[in-house]
């Protein structure tokens, strides 16, 4: 929100973002992959400065104090222990299909399901049809983008919901005096200002109070343990079972937090799309057991190596629940 206020900011002054900005970029870099949308929008923004010159003197006015912003972003970026190779990062992790497909977070949103991105979709559309709002070509080939990386992955969303507003805002504020209502405005007219206030402010209170009782009646249900497989972990070490494990990705973490080297976790891009397409390949489950001289497994009990497990000779089901199946090579540990 910082970094796009900046830049909003400086559009809106018709100079370039100060230097100082930088700083942020760097901060950013180090504290999330998603810092590249910073430089994506630093790149947009300088295309429509660009554009927007009314002449040629402007056009290289705007592209050295611009440029010289784009030089230092892309520095500051760079400015991580991982050198370019943060940089690249991001690029490559989008760039791996089969990560992209087993990673919830970075699927398309199932629009099956109730989604907030459809409401917000419907409104905007409603304000474009029914009130003509209109927006520049620039702003509105930068909002395409983020719609585009929303529908591409449901993570992006947030990106949509916090940046959308700062890039359509100021274009919006100068056409908001025609939307009056003639009829409507006379009614308001008689009453006190200030009264509308207390009744607005009233209102919002009243509405923010429903919401939060009508939440507290529901329920918000935190399921801390749903992978989190204890029971099974200590019947792993009950039956004194040792030596590399074959997991359910969303285990992997857990199994970090209990110092156990998980066969795979949520870290995807370490591993790579050709691991991750023989792991999820149920069929290359015998030869990644044999290859990588597994001695045990942790699975979701709807996954369905648990039924090939049942089955694979010299393998046998240790424990189960409705969190977690272990299975253990024949002869593993020690049976009370």
């Amino acid at each position: 929100m910082i970094w796009t206020d900046a830049l909003v900011t400086a559009r809106q002054e018709d100079r370039a973002p100060t230097p100082w900005l930088v700083a942020i970029m760097a901060l950013w870099a180090n504290l999330h992959g998603g810092f590249i949308l910073g430089l994506v929008l630093g790149a947009l923004f300088a295309g429509e400065a660009l554009y927007d010159a009314p002449s040629g003197s402007a056009t290289l006015r705007v592209a050295r104090g611009w440029g010289i912003f784009l030089v230092l972003e892309t520095l500051a970026a760079c400015a991580t222990p991982n050198g370019i190779s943060g940089l690249l990062l991001p690029l490559q992790l989008v760039g791996m299909k089969v990560a992209m497909a087993i990673m919830d977070e970075w699927r398309s949103p199932d629009f099956q399901q109730l989604q907030p991105l459809e409401f917000w979709l419907l409104l905007v559309l409603l304000g474009l049809l029914s009130l003509g709002l209109r927006l520049p070509l620039t702003r509105i080939i930068m909002l395409l983008v983020l719609l585009h990386m929303a529908l591409l992955h449901k993570r992006f969303a947030e990106n949509l919901g916090i940046v959308g507003p700062l890039l359509a805002a100021p274009m919006l504020a100068p056409q908001l005096p025609r939307l009056a209502f003639p009829a409507f405005d006379r009614k308001l007219a008689r009453f006190d200002t200030r009264l509308l206030r207390l009744i607005g402010t009233a209102a919002g209170g009243t509405l923010a109070l429903a919401l939060a009782l009508a939440a507290l009646r529901i329920g918000v249900v935190h399921d801390s343990g749903r992978f989190a497989p204890a029971a099974a972990l200590a019947a792993v070490a009950l039956h004194r079972i040792t030596g590399p494990v074959f997991n359910d990705l969303n285990f992997g973490s857990y199994l970090i937090f209990s110092n156990i080297a998980p066969f795979v976790d949520g870290r995807v891009d370490i591993y790579g799309d050709a691991f991750l397409k023989r792991y999820q390949t149920v069929g290359e489950l015998p030869a990644l057991l044999t290859q990588y001289k597994i001695v045990w497994t942790l699975l979701e009990p709807e996954n369905p190596r648990v039924a090939l497990l049942d089955l694979l000779p010299g393998w046998r089901r240790l424990y189960a629940d409705d969190l977690a199946i272990v299975h253990v090579r024949e002869h593993a540990g020690t049976v009370d």
